[in-house]
């Protein structure tokens, strides 16, 4: 236990020097970290054995923790080292062996500027009802902006928020508003549990994090509660804004007809932004986003089931903060921040 506990914390460290996103540790392999996209390995660091990632994995998970991975094999949960260093930690089976994924959590939420998104979204923290969508790959850093919302309504509402999330990643300290922070499977059930919560309880803003389990369950539930007196945000793993809304629909139109789903996120949508991180010149990452927001020829449009018209309303409603992906890009590649290899 001791040698896995110095190992794991040399290489935690090295990778957060070197400014790492991520950390993968596989049985057989070197310890590799994830910078600006790439993945590298640890060449002064010996090939990870059993015996090792035994040791390993006892030091970071509890005893409850490894039961779960034993059982259900895979796990996703969040620690803290050495006092500052916070990780989002996925534990699971690959070819019958145990590996551990460590994503670093950064210590301190930021704002939009400093996250690279448009002004304009920061509109949507004063909606009192709603639905807006936060949606990306994996890895796009949606937890992150969806932070960056959630702090916003903290600081400048007094609002009280709710949210449902597996697992927990940032922490939020009550400013003007009061943040009650439930993770899936630990402070609630399921998050039906949590969303079913909710439509009982005067929650002015709810942030569900990405649906890993009965999405299409979820979905109403979440409509439902836009449709009421809560603004809700919604984080999807999805490419671009139609693919967003498709999802939505297609989970919608399981309690009721296609239609009707239609007219229930038409009525409640009140945006979407897409991002994308990309590898900036000199290191690091940059933001790119595609920001839809909702007007009534949107609505029109969601209503009419012509999903694929909405791209050309982003292309040509700038004036309006809306924005492309593929402007995005070509503005950050305008301004230096990234080669021109990266716009696709």
């Amino acid at each position: 236990m001791e040698v896995a506990s110095i190992f794991i914390g040399k290489i935690l460290a090295e990778a957060a020097n070197r400014g790492a996103m991520s950390l993968h540790l596989s049985i057989g392999s070197q310890p590799r970290i994830r910078v600006d996209n790439g993945l590298l390995a640890l060449e002064s660091e010996n090939i990870i054995d059993q015996e090792i990632m035994s040791g390993i994995i006892n030091f970071v998970l509890s005893e409850e923790d490894v039961a779960r991975l034993n059982s259900d094999r895979e796990i996703v949960t969040v620690k803290e080292f050495s006092g500052n260093l916070r990780f989002r930690i996925n534990a699971f089976y690959q070819k019958d062996l145990p590996s551990l994924s460590f994503h670093f959590i950064p210590g301190a939420i930021l704002n939009f500027k400093e996250l690279g998104l448009p002004e304009t979204v920061s509109a949507i923290t004063g909606l009192e009802s709603g639905l807006f969508i936060i949606a990306g790959p994996f890895g796009s850093g949606k937890t992150t902006t969806a932070a960056a919302f959630l702090e916003e309504i903290n600081k400048n509402s007094n609002k009280y928020v709710i949210t449902l999330e597996n697992p927990i990643e940032y922490l939020f300290v009550n400013k003007s508003s009061v943040i009650d922070q439930r993770q899936i499977g630990r402070d609630v059930h399921t998050i039906i549990d949590g969303l079913d919560y909710c439509m009982n309880e005067d929650v002015d803003v709810l942030y569900v994090a990405e649906i890993k389990k009965d999405f299409n369950a979820a979905i109403p539930l979440v409509l439902s509660l836009a449709a009421g007196n809560s603004l809700v945000l919604l984080e999807i793993n999805a490419d671009n804004s139609i693919s967003a809304i498709e999802k939505i629909l297609t989970a919608a139109a399981g309690t009721s007809s296609r239609e009707a789903a239609r007219y229930n996120l038409a009525d409640v949508l009140s945006g979407v932004v897409v991002q994308k991180l990309l590898p900036q010149r000199g290191g690091g990452l940059v933001l790119a986003t595609e920001v839809l927001l909702v007007n009534s020829a949107v609505r029109s449009l969601i209503r009419e089931g012509k999903l694929f018209q909405i791209e050309s309303i982003i292309q040509n409603s700038r004036r309006e903060g809306m924005a492309s992906m593929s402007k995005s890009v070509e503005d950050l590649a305008q301004a230096g921040k990234i080669n021109r290899d990266n716009i696709y």
